[in-house]
């Protein structure tokens, strides 16, 4: 596919290797969703391969994107992989390279569903998770400690990226809001310093362009509006009850992936809660096994929903979750990443952005923290062998340059041998 300019996109990023093609850009996609396993650790793999190997963004546009993505509801590193889309093909970018990371992991998850009755009986795979959680904490610290040499350079900086810290760690739920007051600090910086007032901060091009995207994105969500009454209609009716079954299906994994926030590992719960909790359809246990398989995949965790729908109304049920999960963060992804590139040389938009770097590292160091409790379970040994892989892991990506691919799979089959040979 020929490097032809797409309506929408922004130029290539300087200070990198020239643009890829659309057609690289989505092989790369479908590879990363391919291989891309450990839960968080995602974000390592996909700064790894944009910013080092392939050097299509730097590293503080790949870190904006994290930070952005970690803004909006739904999974995270496909939010981020969409981000990335968007920076270098627009809309279309941002489309073909969520729907790639996610449909390798997708297929797989259709195939274990329609085997699930026969291997329903699934081994725990704690031990595994123990190395591969602790390998995958020490990968996300040094993406955090790198990507912090990049965007923490004044003492408030650093200030700010302890205090998210802290905050994040001890009280996780009010990361939102930790974005949304650092994009607002930046912004108030920004206002002070150049002493402009809003409305004159922006030039009068920006100002009409803004216009027109407005309405184009207000005539979008109409019509996903009318598009959700059109479901919500169809699941209170008296039609077939496998019709109604699927809407309503459609209207919780919308209700879910769209409004809610913090990545895979809290979207999971919020649905098995709905599917087996409200509704009745699934029992604990199907959940349960879903977030399982789902980890055991490739690519997004939250591609489990897929396996939920599934269980719930077959093919068209998977489709249907794998639909709302990732529909509603997408469109929030264009047009969050549209204004991002529209205002890029707004004082006030770059001051928003300085603001919320920091807490971009602080968050992923946060994740780091997450990601790593999972690694400690009631053996013992885990209390020793978890910090162990976790410094080892973290100290092989930075000084030697390991692949983390290799990291991850070797901190499963370490934590798995651990297992064995504990007493």
């Amino acid at each position: 596919m020929s490097e032809a300019v797409i309506e929408g996109a922004p130029a290539p990023v300087s200070d990198c290797r020239p643009r890829p093609t659309l057609r690289q850009f989505g092989l790369a996609c479908f590879i990363l969703g391919s291989t891309a396993f450990g839960g968080g650790a995602m974000i390592v793999l996909l700064e790894d391969r944009f910013t080092r190997r392939y050097r299509w963004l730097r590293a503080e546009d790949f870190l904006e994107a994290v930070a952005l993505a970690q803004s909006l509801p739904g999974a995270i590193a496909t939010n981020t992989v969409a981000f990335v889309g968007y920076r270098l093909y627009g809309a279309l970018g941002a489309s073909l390279g969520m729907a790639l990371y996610a449909l390798p992991s997708f297929a797989l998850i259709l195939l274990l569903a329609t085997l699930y009755e026969r291997i329903c009986d699934i081994p725990s795979a704690g031990a595994a998770f123990t190395g591969l959680n602790a390998a995958a904490a020490g990968l996300v610290a040094v993406t955090a400690a790198r990507l912090g040499r990049q965007a923490i350079s004044a003492p408030w900086q650093l200030l700010q990226a302890v205090t998210v810290f802290a905050f994040a760690t001890l009280f996780p739920e009010v990361a939102l809001h930790l974005i949304l007051l650092s994009l607002l600090g930046g912004l108030l910086v920004a206002m002070r310093q150049t002493r402009r007032a809003l409305a004159t901060a922006l030039p009068a091009a920006y100002q009409g362009e803004a216009s027109r995207s407005l309405r184009k994105h207000l005539l979008v969500a109409a019509g996903i509006g009318l598009a959700v009454a059109g479901v919500w209609l169809a699941g209170h009716s008296r039609s077939d009850p496998f019709i109604q079954r699927v809407a309503q299906l459609a209207l919780v994994t919308l209700k879910v992936g769209g409004l809610t926030f913090g990545g895979g590992f809290v979207i999971i719960p919020l649905l098995g809660h709905e599917v087996a909790d409200v509704h009745g359809w699934l029992a604990p246990k199907e959940v349960a096994d879903a977030a399982a398989l789902g980890l055991l995949t490739p690519g997004p965790f939250v591609i489990a929903a897929a396996f939920i729908g599934y269980r719930v109304a077959g093919l068209v049920g998977a489709g249907v979750a794998a639909l709302g999960i990732f529909g509603i963060p997408l469109w929030l992804v264009i047009l969050t990443a549209g204004a991002v590139e529209r205002f890029r040389q707004n004082p006030l938009t770059q001051g928003a952005l300085q603001g919320v770097m920091p807490t971009g590292v602080a968050l992923l160091a946060a994740a780091a923290v997450a990601i790593g409790k999972g690694a400690y379970g009631p053996a013992p040994h885990t209390w020793l062998l978890a910090p162990v892989l976790g410094v080892a892991s973290a100290w092989l990506a930075e000084a030697r340059q390991v692949n983390p691919m290799f990291l991850l799979f070797g901190g499963a089959v370490i934590g798995l041998l651990g297992s064995h040979l504990a007493p």
